[in-house]
């Protein structure tokens, strides 16, 4: 039983690894359990050279103490890493010592309050509006013919008008797009936390994206009939072999925009200006949070967007305007 006290060989934090992490299979997505994997094992890369400076006294997971924490979290900060890293670091090494009966991290917390990482995450602003206008006059340009331009583009436009998640622009499926005169709606069956907490939802297109969505719809109906192809996802890979677009594949079609752009951004950047343009065009921000598929309005006021504080000024002095005006009659 991988619980037992048993004598470890000469990398007991990689055999540690080995005997937790089967355990997490069919209770975490493949992304997440992959993630995790490799975090654990550059912990455990760190935890051995500690040992062998004698700046911690084990790198046996099964015997690493709070002090051996405190060491492990002074060494990753004086290397730069920011505490959102760190965090997760602890979170993912608490899990792992907490599965062999060693409750160090949470002793740590406990014992060296002060030395705890504090995370502190400022909203990040949306796109610039020049930005997103330069992108969307640039997909209308863009022919037919010019498929690796197109698809980066209806890529990049479908973020900023859907507010879908990288995971989700990945996974849409062509037969989800439906059009009603100059009004597009997607199905996103595919989301994050899927078979979780996760929520399938439909989601309307920002009016500026449909006609740059229906000229990519009409060129990758006619490249796979070049091909001889059916494929299911919206933005579809030209071989045999997958069903969808590697991460890395997307990634580059974004890159492919920022090149013709001369501009870097990032495809979360995309999500958070779907939001804060819907609400800067009067939306209400619950409908904006359900359709972001956020669990709380907190989470989208805090991470994403809300009004704009300039804005929100403005409200307040027309309010007391209108009260004046009514006080005067």
């Amino acid at each position: 039983m991988p619980r037992e006290s048993r004598k470890m060989g000469r990398y007991p934090f990689t055999e540690c690894i080995n005997g937790y992490m089967p355990t997490e299979k069919g209770h975490i997505t493949k992304g997440t359990f992959d993630t995790m994997f490799r975090r654990l094992m550059q912990i455990g890369k760190i935890f051995k050279h500690l040992k062998e400076e004698g700046t911690v006294s084990t790198d046996n997971p099964r015997k690493i103490t709070p002090k051996d924490i405190d060491a492990f979290v002074g060494h990753r900060r004086f290397a730069g890493m920011k505490p959102a890293t760190l965090l997760k670091d602890l979170a993912c090494l608490a899990k792992l010592l907490s599965y062999y009966d060693n409750e160090a991290v949470a002793k740590f917390k406990t014992k060296f309050p002060a030395h705890v990482p504090k995370k502190f995450q400022k909203r990040s602003p949306p796109l610039e509006e020049s930005v997103v206008q330069r992108i969307l006059e640039r997909a209308a340009e863009i022919p037919q013919t010019n498929w690796k331009m197109l698809q980066s583009y209806a890529l990049v436009t479908l973020a900023i008008c859907t507010g879908f998640r990288p995971k989700e622009l990945q996974m849409l499926y062509a037969a989800n797009v439906h059009t009603d005169g100059d009004y597009m709606e997607i199905f996103a069956v595919h989301v994050k936390g899927e078979g979780t907490y996760g929520t399938e939802r439909w989601v309307t297109v920002h009016p500026d994206g449909v006609p740059i969505l229906k000229k990519y719809l009409e060129a990758r109906k006619l490249k796979l009939q070049q091909r001889g192809m059916i494929k299911e996802a919206l933005f579809p890979p030209l071989t045999h072999k997958h069903k969808f677009l590697s991460y890395n594949r997307i990634r580059n079609l974004k890159n492919f925009v920022e090149e013709d752009i001369g501009e870097i951004f990032e495809l979360r950047k995309c999500r958070r200006t779907f939001g804060q343009r819907a609400l800067n065009e009067g939306h209400d921000i619950h409908n904006v949070s359900i359709v972001m598929s956020h669990q709380t309005l907190a989470t989208t006021q805090r991470y994403y967007c809300d009004k704009e504080q300039h804005a929100a000024s403005r409200e307040m002095r027309e309010i007391w305007k209108k009260q004046r005006k009514q006080e005067v009659l």
